[in-house]
């Protein structure tokens, strides 16, 4: 058995005695360490929050965005979006 194989058992042996409720928090942190090996997802993971206050502009963008006439999950039908490019 390699050295992998043997990590591989080990690993098992400690999930199959986890308990039932803490498997979906080992599930995460594999996908989290299996997807840092991504550069793009661990860049975007390791990328500074943006804490740039919002200013009048983007206030005013956001309220005509709600304002619009964009369905309630913010998608316009296909039909006013062809008119709306001349289709």
């Amino acid at each position: 058995m390699s050295d992998s194989d043997a990590v591989k058992r080990q690993i098992k042996d400690l999930i199959d005695g986890m308990p039932p409720e803490e498997l979906l928090v080992i599930k995460r942190f594999i996908q989290y360490v299996r997807d840092m090996e991504d550069p793009f997802l661990r860049n975007l993971a390791e990328a500074p929050w943006d804490d740039e206050p919002l200013t009048d502009e983007d206030l005013a963008a956001i309220m005509e965005d709600e304002n619009s006439d964009a369905g309630a999950d913010g998608l316009i039908p296909a039909e006013e979006l062809y008119r709306e490019i001349g289709l």
